[in-house]
């Protein structure tokens, strides 16, 4: 279970360096499939911990009150769309 302790930027550089070794084209065959499957295995684990992170970012953005608040990234990015609505395109 070390792997999952691992960094994102190590698990990340640890993928780059899988694929430039696969698009080398000089890993024997059975090197290559073993290659790709842990190329799968770490692009499922950093798939997973970007949903974990997504999950836990929050902004802080004013109420109809104006004070400070936070709310989950995907409320953000409803309130923007929609105060981009109200502006004047003529401004």
């Amino acid at each position: 279970m070390a792997e999952s302790r691992k960094k994102f930027e190590d698990e990340l550089r640890d993928l780059e360096g899988i694929v430039e070794q696969l698009d080398s084209g000089q890993l024997p065959l059975e090197e290559s499939i073993r290659a790709f499957e842990r190329g799968v295995a770490l692009l499922r684990s950093l798939n997973q911990k970007l949903e974990q992170a997504e999950r836990r970012i929050e902004v802080l953005v004013k109420n109809a009150k104006g004070e400070l608040e936070s709310a989950p990234l995907e409320n953000q990015a409803a309130l923007g769309a929609e105060k981009n609505l109200d502006k004047d395109p003529a401004a």
